[in-house]
C-alpha cells in the first residue's frame, strides 16, 4: 500500500503543480494581454499624434495652394472680363461707326426721297456707263451755279433736264 500512498501523494504534487502552473499561464495571460493593450495603445496613440500632425501640415500646404489657386482665379476672372468687355466694346463701336459711314442720315433719305419725287414728274433718260449714273441734259441752255455770285470760279453744275420722252 505504501506503492499506492507514493502514487497517491506524487498524483495530488502533481495536481498541486499543475493548479500552480495553470494559474501562472492565466496570471501571465493576464499580464501579457495587459502589456499587448499598453504597446497597441501607445502605438495608437503614436499613430494619432503621428497622423494629426502630418494632417496639420497636409492642411497648411493645401490652404497654401487653395490661396494661390484662389489668386490665380481672380486674376484669370479679371483678365477674362477685360479682354471680352473690350472686345465687345470694340465691335459695338466697329457696328456704330459703320452706321454712321455707310447709312445715310434721315434728312439726307429724305432729301433723296424729295429728289426721287422731283424726277418722277418727268420721263428722263438714265443710262451706266463705265459705273457711273449718267442723265441726259439740255445742252443749248445755260447752266445755273447756287453759289454767291462774289466766288470767282463758279461752278455751273445745275444744269436743265431735257424731258423728252425715249
Amino acid at each position: 500500500m505504501s506503492n499506492q500512498n507514493d502514487l497517491d501523494d506524487q498524483l495530488y504534487i502533481l495536481l498541486a503543480s499543475m493548479k500552480e502552473y495553470r494559474e501562472a499561464i492565466a496570471d501571465d495571460s493576464k499580464r501579457l494581454e495587459a502589456f499587448y493593450n499598453q504597446v497597441a495603445s501607445g502605438v495608437l496613440d503614436k499613430a494619432e499624434k503621428s497622423l494629426q500632425e502630418t494632417n496639420r501640415q497636409a492642411i497648411g500646404v493645401l490652404k497654401n495652394r487653395i490661396q494661390e489657386l484662389d489668386q490665380a482665379t481672380h486674376r484669370l476672372n479679371w483678365q477674362f472680363i477685360v479682354i471680352y468687355s473690350s472686345a465687345f466694346v470694340a465691335l459695338v463701336m466697329i457696328f456704330f461707326l459703320s452706321i454712321f459711314l455707310y447709312v445715310p442720315s434721315l434728312d439726307e433719305i429724305k432729301q433723296r426721297r424729295v429728289d426721287i419725287a422731283e424726277l418722277n414728274k418727268y420721263p428722263i433718260q438714265i443710262r451706266r456707263s463705265d459705273d457711273e449714273t449718267l442723265v441726259r441734259i439740255m445742252t443749248k441752255k445755260p447752266c445755273y451755279s447756287f453759289q454767291p455770285s462774289n466766288v470767282e470760279n463758279k461752278t455751273y453744275d445745275w444744269c436743265q433736264i431735257d424731258p423728252k420722252k425715249y
